[in-house]
């Protein structure tokens, strides 16, 4: 199987995670057009490849994830995070496992995928303009510390819908986070940091539901790819969301996932 696909898979992972459009998309659109993959197995090829997100995640933001563990000691910063990312994941999985399966027996032989990129391209150029004017009525008001059990149950439901193809989890959470008045720098740090819990239960999830049929050495390339990508990406990301320009982001990588879900539509098979 030629490496250089899986190449081109690692970097569409390592960059597509962290903005608004869907990674497993972006990979499923790759691996049906050039790999000859169902589109079935090209969902769950996707969901595997998070697992470069999950390290990339682990790495660049370890001190989060320190000051959660010492939120078990009784650190009042780290309770917070680590508050953050038991709701969040205890919603995710009640919300998400029964889409997940349904999404997944959706998918068999259809073209799914392709409408609901042109959704989510729409959708985000849409909330482009909705998130500038969310950002000029409570820009900068509320920061991580302000972040109540409430917010942090709908960012869960949020990232549930990122199990969905079409939708992005740092999409999803991000313009949750933004539109209930998070900093842009916060939000985006807040949607990350949750990647590795959310990215490493659907990387299992497709392991068993694919008996292994993902985990390739080629796969394990294109995770090793993607890391590297993604530390390079979420550093760029980080940069520009203090810039004040998130709506900006939101419109660009829109209009890329209405292409990309036309090409998906168009591709045969």
């Amino acid at each position: 199987m030629d490496i250089g696909v899986f190449i081109l898979l690692g970097i569409v992972q390592g960059v597509a995670e962290w903005l608004p459009i869907s990674s497993k998309t972006q990979i499923m659109f790759v691996a049906t057009a050039l790999m000859g993959y169902s589109p079935a197995l090209a969902y769950s090829l996707g969901l595997f490849l998070e697992a470069a997100s999950v390290i990339a995640a682990l790495l660049y933001f370890r001190n989060v994830y320190v000051s959660a563990l010492r939120g078990l000691l009784g650190d009042r910063a780290g309770r917070r995070w680590l508050t953050y990312f038991v709701v969040t994941t205890v919603v995710t999985a009640v919300v998400g496992l029964p889409l997940y399966l349904t999404a997944r027996a959706f998918l068999m032989g259809s073209a799914a995928a392709g409408w609901l990129m042109i959704a989510l391209g729409l959708a985000v150029m849409i909330n482009a303009f909705l998130l500038q004017k969310a950002r000029r009525a409570a820009a900068g008001l509320k920061s991580f510390g302000d972040m109540t059990l409430r917010d942090m149950a709908l960012v869960g439901i949020a990232q549930a819908l990122s199990v969905l193809p079409g939708v992005s989890r740092s999409g999803a959470t991000t313009s949750a986070l933004l539109l209930l008045g998070y900093k842009p720098e916060e939000a985006f740090k807040a949607s990350f940091a949750l990647v590795p819990i959310a990215g490493l239960g659907a990387a299992v999830l497709s392991y068993l539901t694919e008996k292994g049929a993902v985990a390739t050495p080629e796969a394990a390339l294109a995770m090793a790819v993607g890391v590297v990508v993604s530390l390079a990406t979420i550093s760029a990301l980080l940069r520009f969301a203090k810039s004040g320009r998130a709506a900006l982001v939101n419109v660009v990588v829109g209009a890329l996932a209405v292409a990309g879900g036309v090409v998906r539509l168009l591709a045969p098979g």
